[in-house]
């Protein structure tokens, strides 16, 4: 027994319809369309060896519309943002910004949708490595005898960068006072200003750092004690000592401050002195130990008795 297709077709279409339309009002109704925005990493593509990006933005804002679980779902690592140096020499240019979207999202707007660039000629020198020691042992020790390897290192960049560069350093931080150390250290660029210069590359990136740790000097403020000697006349007192400064700052090894509670006065003799008395007196400072003013001031006061 044959059944015709066509029986009841109008009921059945109705019915395929109004499903639709009622799945599309519940879709819209539970995941909406929406708009979401998302901060992405500008790529460079197509640059010519003999030229180096010295500025240019590092991202741009883009937003995108679709629905809300496929835009809430999306993180930035999902888009590509291109900039395309095909072509280009040294210069300034104002160069378009092309994205790439994964499946199901629409492209709203680009901000900004053309960035400024400026491309320079790429230069090429050769910098000597010096270290420097870094961290907490910074004063309590120093650098001895070290060599670096390599010694020399080349250094590619935008001129106006690599023309910058006053020193090329390799820190070491070392926590542990060992004599002995190797260690690799990677290099930093120092310009004339003495901060980081960015965007450069270094041939080797790291190099290797071999010497000694000695002890460094430190700073110290202690007391300062009068050394007194002789005799005050017979019916002359001795009332009081003042010492100005009270207390100095000391700079040597710290092996030798660690030891030192005070520093004393070249000795000062009492005698004959009948009335109150200013000197200018020497302090008694170790070989090694330094300090901003050698000399402090001594105020002798006395009294008559007998």
């Amino acid at each position: 027994m044959k059944v015709s297709l066509s029986r009841n077709l109008t009921p059945k279409l109705l019915a395929v319809l109004v499903a639709l339309i009622v799945w599309v009002f519940v879709m819209n109704e539970q995941n909406p369309s929406t708009e979401g925005s998302f901060q992405v990493n500008l790529t460079r593509q197509n640059l010519a060896e003999n030229v180096m990006v010295a500025e240019a933005p590092e991202t741009v804002r883009i937003k995108v519309r679709g629905l809300r679980n496929a835009v809430g779902g999306a993180s930035s690592k999902d888009f590509k943002a291109v900039v395309d140096f095909k072509e280009l020499a040294a210069g300034q240019y104002s160069l378009p910004v092309s994205v790439a979207l994964p499946g199901g999202l629409e492209l709203v707007e680009v901000v900004p949708d053309k960035v400024p660039v400026k491309l320079e000629a790429v230069r090429t020198r050769q910098f000597a490595v010096e270290a420097s020691l870094t961290g907490p042992l910074t004063g309590e020790m120093v650098l001895g005898k070290t060599t670096v390897q390599p010694v020399m290192v080349s250094i590619a960049g935008p001129r106006s960068l690599v023309d910058n560069i006053d020193k090329v350093i390799a820190p070491i931080a070392i926590r542990e006072g060992t004599p002995e150390f190797s260690t690799e250290s990677r290099l930093l660029l120092l310009g004339a200003d003495g901060k980081e210069l960015k965007g450069l590359q270094a041939e080797p990136a790291k190099v290797t750092v071999t010497g000694m740790l000695q002890p460094g000097n430190v700073t110290r403020l202690v007391e300062v004690k009068t050394v007194l000697t002789g005799n005050l006349p017979e019916g002359t007192l001795l009332r009081k000592v003042f010492t100005e400064p009270a207390k100095v700052e000391l700079k040597g090894p710290k092996e030798l401050l660690d030891k030192m509670e005070a520093v004393f006065t070249e000795p000062v003799s009492l005698n004959g002195i009948t009335k109150d008395t200013t000197k200018e007196v020497l302090l008694q400072l170790k070989d090694g130990i330094t300090v901003a003013r050698k000399t402090v001031m001594i105020r002798i006061t006395v009294g008559q008795g007998r």
